[in-house]
């Protein structure tokens, strides 16, 4: 089963893809600093490493999203798909960055 998870906490209002709201989140709406890639990693980390299979649903802060891939790889989350929002239909739509994590 996939763990639903957001970036960053109330950047936007999020339905997941299978209709039901997103309540986790990585990390919280005020990232204090966001150019502290070390304890961004971290928290990451701490988030991710119980998981296999995320959905991650992109909220911006790019600092933040490199920290969570990174974070992803070294925890041993298996699937990772990042879900972006498209304005046009107003979904999330996956993109699989699986093959970036390691085997």
């Amino acid at each position: 089963m996939d763990a639903h998870i957001g970036l960053c906490e109330g950047r936007h209002e999020i339905t997941r893809d299978d209709g039901k709201p997103l309540t986790e989140f990585i990390f919280p709406q005020m990232v204090e600093n966001p150019m502290d890639f070390h304890t961004n990693f971290w928290t990451a980390h701490r988030c991710l490493e119980p998981l296999l299979y995320v959905k991650l649903y992109i909220t911006g802060l790019t600092p933040c999203l490199t920290a969570t891939l990174l974070a992803a790889n070294e925890a041993g989350v298996e699937s990772l798909i990042l879900m972006h929002y498209d304005r046009e239909s107003g979904n999330y739509l996956p993109q699989d960055v699986s093959p970036l994590l390691s085997s």
